[in-house]
């Protein structure tokens, strides 16, 4: 009886033991100064994320994660550890999941804007865009790539994201470069900038890169054409190829490869034939 007495009692002790020491323990968890210097980083995460006012791209996502990275990795996986502060299980939920977060973000975003300036978006150029082409305006990543055939609105959707930037986001157009691989391209696309007024001018590749060599250095180089470039091939393979034996080797073996292609590419054989008989 006495024995059965004691347990009961040594059985309470260690009870009541352990209860005080979750109590201390759990006091000490949520005074613990890094904790509480984490949880105010929690909360300079929550206000930065609530002050979303416009798209938010991939690069501003990065920054943000690599911010608090240090305080995702204090708090991961103890949403349970310190379940009587709500704020670190939401915190969880957003931080090791922000790819999804800020992609719904956007997604939402992207669609109040539609709702928003649905009459501006009705008439660009006197048309009205599709739902692919509004996307393709309020997208505000570094890069946007949009695939689509001819006469599908490509130009349309290039002056209307031009317009929009210009009317709608503040962007001064001397700080937009629209570029082009074709002059015909750039004359249509400066017509039609011209017709409603934005204010900024499309080029091609090639003519920015003459203009940039043109402020910058004293001696302008003289534009090529088919004749002189003519002349250079034949001065380089006369003096640098000929005179190299193993430069000559290798443009030999270079040459080679072309001299066996499959019949169904017989033309670019014959190129390349036409070519070596030349040389």
């Amino acid at each position: 009886m006495n024995t059965i007495l004691f347990l009961i009692i040594a059985l309470v002790t260690v009870l009541i033991f352990v209860v005080v020491y979750k109590q201390l323990e759990g006091k000490k968890r949520y005074t613990n100064a890094l904790y509480l210097q984490s949880l105010g980083r929690i909360a300079i995460f929550f206000e930065l994320v609530n002050s979303f006012s416009d798209y938010v791209t991939w690069v501003e996502r990065d920054i943000i994660k690599a911010e608090f990275s240090d305080i995702g990795k204090f708090f991961r996986n103890k949403t349970n550890y310190y379940k009587k502060e709500p704020i670190v299980g939401r915190f969880n939920e957003v931080f090791h999941d922000f790819d999804a977060y800020i992609a719904r973000y956007n997604q939402n975003y992207v669609k109040a804007q539609k709702i928003k300036l649905k009459e501006y978006f009705d008439n660009v150029e006197g048309k009205m865009l599709d739902d692919q082409q509004r996307t393709a305006l309020i997208t505000d990543e570094y890069s946007n790539l949009i695939l689509a055939g001819a006469g599908s609105g490509k130009t349309l959707t290039i002056l209307g994201k031009v317009k929009y930037l210009i009317e709608q986001k503040g962007v001064d157009p001397k700080n937009i470069l629209l570029l082009s691989f074709t002059k015909k391209t750039v004359e249509e696309l400066n017509e039609r900038l011209q017709n409603i007024e934005l204010g900024t001018k499309a080029t091609t590749f090639h003519k920015l890169g003459y203009d940039i060599i043109k402020k910058h250095h004293q001696y302008i180089p003289v534009l090529t054409n088919d004749n002189t470039l003519k002349l250079v091939i034949e001065e380089y393979l006369k003096k640098d190829i000929f005179n190299n034996p193993t430069a000559l080797q290798s443009y030999i073996e270079y040459i080679a490869c072309y001299m066996n292609i499959p019949e169904k590419d017989e033309n670019l054989g014959l190129s390349s034939r036409l070519l070596l008989n030349r040389i």
